[in-house]
């Protein structure tokens, strides 16, 4: 996507990686002849290896679930003041995108884009389903600083909140308080999207585009956004009750960090391409799109 840091404009990965690789046996063989001696392209080697064994890609399917009264009354939670008036006009889903990251310890990622659009082809703006609210939000960030994790769940506002709110559920002799153990990947499975359920967000530094939009764009950037636990993409999408049909474009992008003097590239990337150069100064990022047509879950 042209709001991506890098863009690929058409180019494939591997054929960028293979066009590095010649260059660099090039540039070896011609210094070669020059001093007499084998060209060694052996720490290259060893990169580009790496880099072609590396991966940030989308689960084949969004993880999707309507969001009803029964959510929130299931689980003591207040009902959103305009829940009855939204949804007259409106039906609001939790959508989570699962994604896979593994880079090789030597190459970790220190930034992470992903971008959704929902019903790209909709030329009616009033017909475009929008997303209400969104997981990772920054207004959360400060609290992360200082928490391990934070219970998030649906509040009156029909936003994201952080917080334990008092959740009750039925017994037989009334009502009794239960804590949420649930974290977000578990909880659609678990019948909780409304909360409240863990959220954990690692520390590196995150911006994204406004809520309320028919498009959403997160960027986080710092090693430590992979882990054992892939970060976590959520919305609540706003879709009108006249639209039946839903597509969502979805694109990812995975940036290493790495010094090009130590990966063997100092001297061979003044002769590379400018887009070869650029690529590997940007972190050689790994992509992945997909366009998922969700209306069968609808």
């Amino acid at each position: 996507m042209s709001e991506f840091e890098f863009d690929f404009r058409g180019a494939r990965r591997d054929e960028l990686l293979s066009e590095a690789d010649k260059s660099v046996r090039a540039l070896a063989s011609d210094l070669g002849e020059t001093t007499g001696e084998e060209p060694d392209t052996g720490v290259t080697g060893r990169l580009l290896e790496m880099l072609n064994g590396d991966v940030a890609q989308f689960s084949a399917y969004p993880e999707i679930v309507k969001l009803e009264k029964s959510h929130f009354e299931t689980r003591g939670l207040p009902v959103p003041g305009q829940f009855d008036e939204l949804t007259k006009r409106y039906s609001f889903y939790w959508l989570r995108f699962p994604i896979t990251l593994a880079a090789p310890p030597q190459l970790p990622y220190r930034k992470l884009e992903c971008a959704i659009e929902l019903n790209p082809d909709e030329a009616r703006p009033h017909l475009r389903p929008r997303a209400h609210s969104i997981l990772p939000d920054r207004k959360f960030q400060d609290a992360m600083k200082i928490e391990t994790g934070l219970e998030i769940h649906i509040g009156e506002n029909f936003e994201f909140e952080a917080g334990l709110p008092k959740v009750t559920a039925p017994t037989p002799v009334g009502q009794a308080s239960v804590a949420a153990s649930v974290d977000a990947k578990a909880a659609a499975k678990m019948g909780v999207v409304a909360g409240p359920f863990e959220y954990r967000f690692r520390k590196a530094k995150l911006t994204h585009s406004p809520a309320g939009t028919e498009k959403v764009l997160w960027r986080l950037d710092g090693e430590e956004i992979v882990s054992q636990d892939d970060p976590i993409f959520i919305i609540v999408m706003q879709l009108p009750r006249e639209v039946d049909k839903v597509s969502i474009a979805a694109a990812l992008q995975a940036y290493h960090g790495f010094s090009l003097a130590e990966a063997g590239l100092g001297q061979a990337i003044q002769y590379f391409t400018s887009r070869l150069a650029t690529f590997f100064r940007a972190g050689a990022p790994v992509f992945d799109e997909r366009m998922w047509d969700v209306t069968p879950s609808l």
